[in-house]
């Protein structure tokens, strides 16, 4: 298709023309929340990596993942993950890897995004605690590395996905809840490293420090205790009276709101890393939603025995330690980086499901052990865009191309299903992009 005269490009560059032309000022404008910033600046704690390497085995988890959809539903999800342990000392890496695969009817469009995800999250949990008793029974202490987030921002609370995929779903709490109690029972940490995170936790964390330190309570502290982000609390604006609304405007300002990444780099210059922040799960941020009703509702959707597996999990989740998240910046100039960090090496071992709002950790408390992941992070930083060697390593190894999937990995899915007496057929739109 590529050969082929493109007949919309006049089309396409008119409108492009049309619509930056009418991006709105606010859209464009930078404008600082003062009041925001000195909250930032308060709660930052400079900070430059030591040169020296910690005694700490680094575990470095990363995966992919492919999907096939075929005809009336049946969809194929293969994940896979690998864990690089670098041992202090040692120049040869040990590899440690897992497969996951998902086979079943799927007849959501979001269901059909969310399973791959579920997937390959439970490869890379998977191999994570596989290579991290490993190193426990040696007699090393982990520092088990992983890409993005520990923390699940959208947590599968719809009846569908139960409905859906329940066992699935059991698999992915029981094996992010393993990590983490193994993390505990054992004193090292798991960290996930995120080089682009849009989130706004940091961000309301400070907006209600903020509000707490100018004496304000009532009904203002109790909406934004409840909003998630700053989007969520202009959707309920118009509950405030107009004095309320005042004060909320004049924190909030009259542009777009800040993500924490882009508040941290706008407010701070050299090297350092933000106060820990406590995260509750999202769950406690959804009206009338609490872990007990969700276990309840579990029981009415599934029959006895696969509800009481999923219960099972769900109750290992919520009772793991919590995570907490800061934002790292390595030196001056550097763009910042999100770090989730198992809260349990903070000495936060206590259940997750007791936090009902996000907070940050006590005055002191846990910060030795950021500088120790921080140490180690620093001295494996390469540059802005790899940011780090040895996930760089695992996600060489571990990326899923498309053309190896669809040449070596799908031949073999459809084969062994149709043995088991299911016919697969192409999707139209897949024949249709194959004819052409």
């Amino acid at each position: 298709m590529s050969q082929v005269r493109d007949i919309f490009f006049e089309e396409f560059y008119r409108e492009l023309e049309r619509v930056v032309a009418d991006l709105r000022g606010e859209e464009l404008r930078m404008e600082m929340p003062l009041q925001l910033v000195e909250a930032l600046r308060r709660r930052w704690h400079e900070y430059e990596p030591s040169e020296d390497l910690s005694p700490l085995t680094l575990i470095g988890v990363d995966g992919g993942v492919q999907q096939s959809r075929f005809s009336h539903g049946w969809t194929v999800s293969v994940g896979r993950a690998c864990a690089l342990i670098r041992s202090p000392g040692e120049e040869a890496l040990r590899v440690r890897k897992r497969v996951k695969i998902h086979i079943g009817r799927i007849f959501d469009d979001r269901d059909r995004a969310y399973i791959p995800s579920y997937v390959r999250l439970i490869a890379e949990y998977g191999v994570a605690s596989e290579a991290a008793e490993e190193v426990v029974e040696a007699g090393g202490r982990p520092l088990v590395l992983m890409d993005g987030s520990l923390y699940l921002s959208r947590f599968p609370y719809a009846e569908r996905e139960y409905l859906s995929h329940p066992r699935l779903l059991a698999e992915l709490f029981e094996a992010m809840a393993s990590l983490h109690i193994l993390a505990r029972d054992h004193g090292f940490p798991v960290v996930a490293l995120a080089k682009d995170s849009t989130v706004f936790y940091l961000y309301m964390a400070l907006l209600r420090e903020i509000l707490a330190l100018s004496g304000i309570d009532g009904n203002l502290a109790s909406i934004v205790a409840e909003s998630p982000s700053p989007l969520s609390l202009r959707g309920k604006m118009g509950r405030l009276e107009e004095g309320e609304r005042e004060v909320l405007e004049g924190l909030l300002g009259g542009v777009k709101p800040l993500c924490d990444q882009e508040l941290v780099e706008t407010s701070v210059d050299g090297p350092g890393f933000t106060h820990p922040l406590l995260l509750a799960p999202s769950i406690y941020y959804r009206r009338g939603d609490a872990v007990p009703s969700l276990y309840r509702r579990v029981r009415e959707l599934l029959p006895g025995e696969e509800a009481e597996r999923v219960v099972s999990a769900l109750e290992a989740f919520f009772s793991r330690p919590p995570v907490a998240v800061t934002y790292w910046r390595p030196h001056r100039g550097a763009r910042p980086f999100r770090l989730d960090i198992s809260a349990s090496s903070l000495g936060y071992g206590f259940p997750m499901k007791e936090i009902r709002r996000n907070a940050f950790v006590a005055e002191g408390r846990g910060l030795d052990a950021v500088r120790e992941v921080l140490d180690h992070l620093g001295f494996w930083f390469c540059n802005p865009l790899e940011y780090n060697l040895p996930l760089r390593q695992a996600d060489r190894l571990a990326r899923f191309d498309r053309r190896l999937y669809a040449s070596r990995y799908e031949p073999f899915i459809i084969k062994r299903i149709e043995e088991r007496g299911v016919t697969l057929l192409s999707r139209v739109r897949d024949l249709r992009e194959v004819v052409a």
